[in-house]
C-alpha cells in the first residue's frame, strides 16, 4: 500500500528516506514532516495576527535604526547622535511599511 491510497484512518506522521552507506551504517533523512497548527482559538486569531505583525514591524524598525546608527558612527564622529532624528524617522517609515495596517 502506498501513502496515496491509504484509508483516511491512517495518519502519516512523516516521510523518511532510509539509506545504507557502503560501510554498513544506516542514515535516515526526513523528507516531509507534518506542520503543527498554532494553538490559538478562533476567537483570538485576528488579535494574534495583529500582535505578530506589530512585533515583526517593531523588530524591522529597530534593526534598521541600529544599522543606520552604526553606519553614521563609522562615518563621522558623533554621527549617531547627530543623525538620530533622521535615522529614527527612516527606520519608523520602514517599520510602518512592514506593519501595513488593514
Amino acid at each position: 500500500m502506498t501513502a496515496t491510497n491509504l484509508p483516511r484512518s491512517y495518519a502519516i506522521a512523516r516521510v523518511s528516506k532510509v539509506e545504507r552507506t557502503g560501510d554498513g551504517h544506516v542514515t535516515s533523512t526526513v523528507l516531509a514532516a507534518p506542520k503543527r497548527k498554532k494553538r490559538v482559538s478562533k476567537r483570538y486569531r485576528k488579535a494574534d495576527k495583529v500582535l505578530r505583525r506589530l512585533a515583526r514591524a517593531q523588530q524591522v524598525a529597530s534593526d534598521d535604526f541600529l544599522a543606520r546608527h552604526d553606519r553614521a558612527n563609522r562615518k563621522k564622529k558623533n554621527g549617531g547622535v547627530k543623525k538620530f532624528v533622521r535615522n529614527a524617522a527612516k527606520a519608523a517609515r520602514k517599520g510602518g511599511k512592514k506593519l501595513r495596517i488593514r
